[in-house]
């Protein structure tokens, strides 16, 4: 899989998980199901959604350091856009607070 180079704006970016979530998990084949016991929030995720925000609570991630990651997943994203398909994971896990993300 070949992604393609990284936006420096992108790059310079790091992600962690909001550390006051409390995730509760459910999967039935490549669906995931997501209850978020502080707000009582129930999300259904894909596989890389899931995939993120659970790296995510394992540690804080550089963008560029989470396509590499992913990179050795290839059935999670395509490699035509995976950086595009990345950024909006992330994006909405920021939305929707469950990821926190730091510039810089």
């Amino acid at each position: 899989m070949v992604a393609r180079p990284i936006d420096n704006d992108l790059s310079g970016r790091t992600y962690a998980s909001n550390s006051a979530i409390r995730l509760h998990w459910a999967c039935w084949d490549d669906e995931y199901v997501v209850f978020e016991e502080t707000s009582g929030q129930t999300q259904k995720m894909g596989p890389l959604r899931a995939y993120v925000l659970n790296a995510l609570a394992v540690k804080p991630y550089r963008f560029d350091d989470i396509v590499k990651e992913l990179l050795v997943v290839p059935v999670l994203a395509d490699d035509s856009s995976l950086n595009a398909q990345l950024e909006t994971v992330l994006d909405e896990l920021v939305r929707n607070g469950m990821a926190e993300v730091t510039i810089g």
